[in-house]
């Protein structure tokens, strides 16, 4: 079997769908599967030696080329890129649905820091009031396509959640969840020699709900009878607003900006907070950052609507998304339960058990291999 696997975007890019579609190369190359992995990003500067051939930016020829070598092509993400080659031949063809690509013209559900809707006519509308109806026609149309085509051409969709299989109910899906690279956490320092009560591990973007996180601190200091510590790990365009409010709401002694951090460095950092805070305003369709914190032994505090709390499961207490009031009403209950921290963590521990990549691996060749066969 000869697969071709594309990532729209790749290392040394960085986010979820390159950490998923590296790992899932990864163990497609331990596994010997013939694959090349094919991505619209640059390779830049990096001169990075994966082990497996990766096909950067391809003009058209040499796309329908890859097509035909390929006896099934997996795309990460439910994407048009290589619709045209795939027409022509005739090749069957897998989309993991990693976003809400065929509900709504933006994919997420959430547009410059407001909730967007995820059924069309009222994502068209939306659009259409927002960036007036020639950009939501063209986005309403190309939406129409990825929707035609889910329906009519791919061979087998993949929920990477059992939210999104209920969230985005498709003909011929099934469930996988996105194997991540969870074993280096399992190194992080234990709970007990956390100098912070809560650690937060993500991009600072405005759906994480950064903002409701710093907002509940600051309510959790006033109120609580100890003198509490936050650790925020990672970057993004939203970085300097966290900074002023932080310092705005008077808590900025007590919040540590840790910034980007990768390889052993990331580990050490999340080593030094007790319990995971992922507070998604939006409706994540998984949430990998949840595993990986619970491959570190942290119990967690989770948005409960999109796949976060699926991901949790007895791991992590749960608020309402956006609900400040009620992720600070958590914080408390941790620093008045000192057992709790240690009891979740535990649970933790177990529940990354259940998603050790590999298995996701094994079954995305065996879905495969029976799409292959099928063709």
């Amino acid at each position: 079997m000869k697969v071709l696997l594309y990532s729209h975007v790749f290392h040394p890019s960085t986010g979820g769908v390159e950490t998923v579609s590296r790992t899932l190369a990864e163990g497609l190359a331990q596994r010997g599967i013939d694959f090349k992995l094919l991505t619209s990003t640059p390779a830049g500067d990096d001169r990075t030696d994966f082990g497996y051939e990766v096909i950067r930016t391809p003009d058209s020829q040499a796309v329908r080329q890859l097509v035909e070598w390929a006896d099934v092509v997996l795309f990460n993400g439910a994407s048009l890129a290589l619709q045209p080659a795939l027409t022509i031949s005739r090749k069957p063809f897998v989309w993991v649905h990693v976003g809400y690509q065929v509900s709504c013209i933006d994919g997420l559900g959430w547009v410059d820091g407001e909730p967007a809707p995820r059924t069309p006519w009222a994502s068209v509308a939306f659009h259409a009031r927002r960036s007036g109806p020639v950009r939501a026609g063209i986005g309403g149309l190309k939406l129409l396509l990825r929707r035609l085509v889910a329906r009519h051409f791919v061979d087998r969709h993949v929920a990477i959640t059992q939210w999104m299989d209920e969230a985005q109910p498709l003909a011929r899906q099934v469930q996988i969840y996105n194997p991540f690279p969870v074993d280096r956490f399992r190194g992080a320092a234990p709970v007990s020699a956390a100098p912070y009560d809560f650690v937060y591990l993500g991009r600072m973007v405005s759906e994480k709900g950064v903002d409701t996180l710093i907002e509940a601190f600051a309510r959790v200091v006033r109120e609580a009878h100890v003198k509490p510590r936050l650790l925020l790990i990672g970057d993004g365009d939203r970085m300097a607003q966290m900074r002023q409010l932080a310092r705005t709401l008077g808590v900025e002694g007590q919040v540590n900006f840790a910034g980007r951090q990768g390889g052993q460095a990331l580990v050490d950092w999340v080593g030094q907070g007790a319990v995971g805070i992922v507070p998604s305003a939006w409706e994540e369709p998984m949430g990998g950052v949840a595993i990986e914190l619970m491959a570190a032994g942290r119990g967690l505090i989770v948005s409960q609507r999109g796949g976060l709390a699926e991901c949790a499961g007895d791991a992590g207490l749960l608020f309402p998304n956006g609900d400040a009031q009620a992720l600070a009403g958590c914080m408390l209950r941790i620093l008045a339960e000192p057992q709790l921290r240690h009891t979740l963590g535990q649970r933790a521990l177990q529940r990354a058990e259940h998603f050790a990549p590999g298995r996701f691996v094994d079954q995305y060749i065996e879905l495969l291999r029976t799409v292959a066969k099928s063709a």
